[in-house]
């Protein structure tokens, strides 16, 4: 069916099923079954007549449309055309085509043609009697032109001849008015022109004083012009006329000439003090948020291991700062949350045997998990690849590059490490030092036990700053388990974020008991048990912090005293020893000897009970 005027035509829109009747009708036959979608039809043959493009078909009830024909075939077949049925027809069945619809095509091009000429609706190539219409391109009335029969609903630049006259409709619909053009294209007599109120034009041109005759203007004080002397004008702005640096202006304002302003062109001044209408600068010096003055210099001040560079560059209105940070020095960090260098052994510590403000050789310095600084290691289970593992650049609580930053593969990444040989039902903590680069994360701690069926402690969550914090959760085994998991994760149970990106871990431990230690002793592949097996340290200065504790005390196997003292040094100042099949001994009070001649001192000697039990004699050369 035609589709102009709302789109133009093609050659298969322009066609209309004409009688059979009215004329012969050419025929041929089916050499193969017609399928109801089949788009090609094989005949004996199409040389009998048949359109080549854009013919219709007939056959059995079924309209069929075809592009184009071949010797034997009809192709682009449009089935089931001017509202019949796609049908499937038998091999042998006669295929007719009304010799009418073939003169049909002989039409097309010329209908294209005239079509493509007067253009659809959405781009009309002619003006229509009624009706808006919008017109492109530049319009040259010769015989003068009449605009403006309704009502005015818009107003444009209208161009005008030096002769002759346009009439124009007043606003108000009232009536035309008269108007005509002196040569110099000014308004050669006078006239009215009713402009709406609001409106606005692209161009005006009016003549100036001195001209006989003068155009009258008369303009609606809704639309923001004036009338001076019959002549339309601006009101005058309040300048007075003459020349203004790098301005020049006229009586009303209107500027006549210019140029750039040059920098030498502004006024020269120093600010003071007194320019400051608060008395402050317009930004505050604050440290942490927190306001730490107002001042006119900020005075920069190096620290330990940072050099300052500072620069004047008036050239880009700045000063440069450069801040150089110097690498650590090893063990140079004497205390950072619990770790103490090892090269820092030999410092003069307080308390019993103390290695440090936090690390007790006395209390559990005991790590059960492996490879406490290397999360990449195989012990640590990735639950399957929800993380990875890679070494991170930032600073660890050791003062080394030994911290690693755990990545989220999947939206719940899991770290963890199965611990075995532990207490039969023994209760244990697991802390661990975390942080993020920006912002905050909220992840979760846990432990499970050795079936991973329950949890045995958490989970709970805790929340990482940019600040290293050691964080532990505790929980028992139950009777008969000497195993557990250690869990870091993201729990959404909890509301954790650690979603995708990744967190910084250092210093995974597994100590027996419920009291947050701050003893670490670093692993890897194998466990640090309790102090039973024995410390490796430094040089070591024993002081005790009062009159009242043992500074020294050795206990072991072999001992023959009940509390399985080997030595001690007690706080009276006694020597025990004690081993063997004995009671111990006591050395204490070192005296002086008065005889025979030649020993300088004694030791008494005193048994378990401090019993004595007689003197050893001390031989000094005369």
């Amino acid at each position: 069916m035609p589709k102009f005027p709302t789109a133009i035509d093609d050659a298969s829109s322009l066609f209309t099923p004409v009688d059979a009747f009215q004329s012969k009708p050419l025929e041929t036959t089916a050499t193969n079954a017609i399928g109801a979608g089949d788009s090609t039809i094989s005949v004996a043959s199409t040389s009998m007549g048949f359109a080549d493009t854009y013919g219709i078909l007939s056959i059995d009830d079924e309209l069929i449309i075809y592009a184009a024909k071949t010797a034997n075939q009809f192709t682009g077949c449009i089935r089931g055309a001017f509202g019949t049925a796609a049908a499937v027809h038998q091999n042998g069945s006669t295929v007719r085509a009304n010799m009418v619809s073939g003169f049909l095509t002989a039409l097309q091009s010329a209908v294209l043609a005239i079509e493509n000429e007067l253009g659809a609706v959405s781009a009309r190539n002619y003006v229509r009697s009624a009706g808006d219409q919008v017109v492109t391109g530049n319009k040259t009335f010769q015989d003068g032109a009449q605009f403006g029969s309704g009502a005015k609903s818009g107003t444009g630049l209208v161009r005008l001849p030096n002769t002759g006259g346009v009439k124009w409709r007043r606003a108000d619909d009232s009536g035309d008015l008269g108007m005509a053009l002196n040569a110099q294209n000014h308004l050669a007599m006078d006239a009215i022109v009713d402009f709406a109120p609001g409106q606005t034009f692209g161009a005006f041109s009016y003549p100036d004083a001195g001209y006989a005759s003068k155009g009258i203007v008369q303009v609606d004080p809704a639309g923001g012009l004036a009338v001076e002397s019959g002549v339309l004008s601006l009101p005058p702005s309040g300048a007075s006329p003459g020349a203004y640096p790098k301005v020049t202006v006229d009586a009303k304002g209107r500027v006549t000439a210019g140029a750039s302003i040059a920098a030498a062109d502004l006024p020269e001044h120093t600010h003071t003090a007194s320019d400051i209408v608060s008395g402050e600068l317009p930004v505050k010096v604050q440290k942490d948020g927190t306001d730490i003055g107002t001042r006119r210099a900020i005075n920069l001040v190096e620290g330990t291991r940072v050099t300052i560079s500072a620069a004047d560059d008036p050239t880009n209105d700045r000063v440069s700062v450069i801040v150089n940070a110097a690498p650590p020095v090893a063990g140079e960090i004497t205390n950072a949350l619990g770790y103490v260098p090892a090269d820092r052994a030999g410092d003069h510590f307080t308390g019993p045997v103390d290695c440090g403000p936090h690390q007790t050789i006395g209390g559990p310095l005991e790590n059960m998990a492996k490879h406490s600084e290397n999360f990449a290691a195989a012990a640590w289970d990735k639950n399957g690849g929800s993380c990875s593992v890679t070494s991170s650049a930032i600073i660890a609580p050791d003062g080394n590059h030994t911290a690693d930053a755990v990545i989220a593969v999947t939206t719940t990444p899991v770290i963890q490490q199965q611990v075995a040989g532990l207490t039969d039902g023994g209760t244990y903590t697991f802390y661990i030092w975390a942080r993020v680069l920006s912002g905050t994360r909220k992840i979760s701690l846990a432990i499970v036990n050795n079936a991973y069926a329950a949890y045995l402690a958490g989970p709970t969550q805790v929340t990482l700053t940019t600040s290293w914090q050691r964080f532990n959760v505790t929980g028992t085994l139950a009777s008969g388990q000497t195993g557990l998991w250690i869990v870091a994760r993201q729990f959404a149970g909890n509301g954790d974020d650690w979603t995708t990106g990744d967190i910084n871990l250092w210093g995974a431990c597994l100590q027996q008991g419920a009291d947050a230690q701050k003893a670490y002793a670093r692993t890897w592949t194998s466990q640090t048990p309790h102090m039973a097996s024995g410390v490796a340290v430094g040089p070591i200065v024993i002081a005790a912090s009062d009159n009242t504790t043992s500074p020294i005390k050795v206990t072991g196997p072999g001992s023959n005293l009940a509390d399985s003292t080997l030595l001690e040094l007690t706080a009276n100042g006694e020597l025990i020893l004690a081993g063997g099949s004995g009671n111990g001994y006591r050395f204490a009070e070192l005296m002086e000897a008065s005889n025979p001649t030649g020993w300088s001192g004694v030791i008494k000697v005193k048994n378990s009970a401090g019993v004595t039990l007689g003197y050893i004699l001390l031989y000094s050369s005369p």
